[in-house]
């Protein structure tokens, strides 16, 4: 591992932990245990290195629910997989929510870049939504708009609390929500 790679993990960790804002470049330095010109050098700003703790950390999801969603046969196994790869997300020890909504939450009117940052990982999860219909199917951005919004209440809802006790109901009412029927008119 690159000295730059351990800096974006540490930083990662606890911006996750703790927020972007609370956390200062001190600390990010002092628990790498590099000097800040190092940490300039390779990032040259608090805000860049925020920007490249989610850029890696959007590829890195991106990876993970590509891969997920790769194998399966129609719609409603690439819904599927996408699902199980967010429970698996919420059982890790270090689920904190979404780096993405707390980035675009904290900079959001303020830092141009990062907020970009935070919005393109959202619409590149609603473009991956959109893909796993068939073509033929009726409706798509209308039910991948809904189903976004449900998988991201889904990621709030497990910052609160652990609701892995309630996977199949929200199997159900993704699923659910993936073969209803939409009035395309009603939502132009």
């Amino acid at each position: 591992m690159t000295k730059k790679e351990y800096i974006l993990d540490i930083a990662e960790d606890l911006f996750n932990d703790f927020g972007y804002t609370s956390v200062g470049v001190d600390l990010i330095r002092d628990k790498a245990g590099v000097s800040k010109t190092s940490m300039y050098r390779y990032f040259g700003s608090k805000n860049k290195l925020i920007e490249a703790v989610l850029a890696r950390r959007h590829q890195r999801f991106a990876d993970g629910l590509n891969a997920a969603v790769s194998s399966a046969k129609d719609m409603e196994g690439r819904l599927d997989a996408i699902l199980s790869w967010h429970f698996a997300w919420f059982r890790l020890a270090n689920f904190k929510g979404c780096m993405f909504m707390h980035a675009l939450a904290e900079f959001k009117g303020m830092d141009e870049m990062i907020s970009k940052s935070a919005s393109q990982h959202k619409i590149w999860l609603k473009s991956l939504l959109i893909a796993i219909f068939e073509p033929s199917q009726q409706d798509i951005a209308q039910k991948a708009e809904t189903i976004m919004t449900f998988l991201e209440g889904m990621i709030v809802r497990a910052e609160f609390s652990d609701v892995t006790g309630y996977e199949e109901i929200y199997r159900l009412g993704a699923k659910t929500l993936a073969s209803t029927n939409l009035k395309t008119a009603d939502y132009d």
